[in-house]
C-alpha cells in the first residue's frame, strides 16, 4: 500500500482532517483547478489526488450516507471512489463538461451501483426496508434517470432549463451535498418549499434528459 493509499484508508474523521490533509493545503498545486489536477493525475500525481480527496471527500460521503443509509458503507465509498479515480477511472473530458459535475456523477453511479449490490445480499434485512424502499423508491429512481442517462454537458444544458429556485436547490443537492433542511435554511424558505422545488426540479430534468436522448438518437 502505497502514502496515497494509506492516507484514503484512514476512517473518515467527522469534523476533523488527517494531518496529510492538512499538510496538503501547502502544495503549490492546491491553486489548480479541479479540472488541472486530474490532468496531473493521469500521470499518477499523488498530490493531485489528494487535493481532490480534500476538496470532494464530504461531498461523496453525503451522497453516499443519502443513497446507502448507513455510514460505514458511505466511508466505503468515499475511499473507493478515490482510489478507482487514481487507478484505471480517470477518463474525464473537458470538452464534455465541467470536472465538479463529473466527479458529482462518477460518486452517484457507484453509490447506486453500491446500493443494488447491497440489496442482493440483503444488507437491509435487518430494517424496514420495505417501508424505505416504498417511500424513496420513485425519487431514487428519478435521481438514477437523471445521473446515470444524461452525460455532464446534457446535465448541465438542462440545469439551465430549470427555474431559479428549482435549479438553486438542485444544485445546493446533488453539488454541495446539503439536506433539503439545509437548503431550506441556507436559502431563508420553509422545508415544504424546498421539498417542492426539489420534486419538481427533479421531474423537470428527467423530461429534459429524455428529450434530449430521442433528440441524440434522432440524429437532431
Amino acid at each position: 500500500m502505497d502514502a496515497t493509499e494509506r492516507v484514503l484508508a484512514l476512517p473518515l474523521l467527522i469534523g476533523r482532517k488527517p494531518a496529510a490533509l492538512e499538510r496538503i493545503d501547502a502544495s503549490p498545486l492546491f491553486v489548480l483547478t479541479d479540472e488541472e489536477l486530474l490532468e496531473r493525475l493521469r500521470n499518477r500525481n499523488e498530490e493531485a489526488l489528494l487535493i481532490l480527496f480534500r476538496r470532494y471527500n464530504r461531498l461523496a460521503f453525503s451522497i453516499g450516507c443519502r443513497i446507502l443509509r448507513d455510514e460505514g458503507e458511505a466511508e466505503d465509498l468515499v475511499q473507493e471512489v478515490f482510489l478507482r479515480l487514481h487507478s484505471r477511472e480517470n477518463t474525464f473530458d473537458p470538452s464534455k463538461g465541467s470536472a465538479r459535475t463529473w466527479l458529482v456523477q462518477m460518486m452517484y453511479r457507484r453509490a447506486f451501483d453500491r446500493r443494488a449490490y447491497l440489496y442482493r445480499r440483503h444488507f437491509y434485512s435487518g430494517i424496514d426496508v420495505h417501508e424505505y424502499a416504498n417511500a424513496l423508491a420513485g425519487v431514487r429512481n428519478l435521481e438514477k434517470d437523471v445521473i446515470e442517462r444524461l452525460t455532464a454537458q446534457q446535465l448541465r444544458t438542462a440545469f439551465s432549463e430549470l427555474s431559479e429556485k428549482q435549479r438553486e436547490t438542485m444544485e445546493l443537492f446533488f453539488f454541495e451535498g446539503l439536506t433539503l433542511a439545509e437548503i431550506a435554511e441556507r436559502s431563508g424558505g420553509d422545508v415544504k418549499n424546498t421539498r417542492h422545488h426539489y420534486y419538481r426540479g427533479l421531474e423537470r430534468l428527467r423530461q429534459l434528459g429524455r428529450a434530449m436522448l430521442l433528440n441524440e438518437k434522432s440524429g437532431r
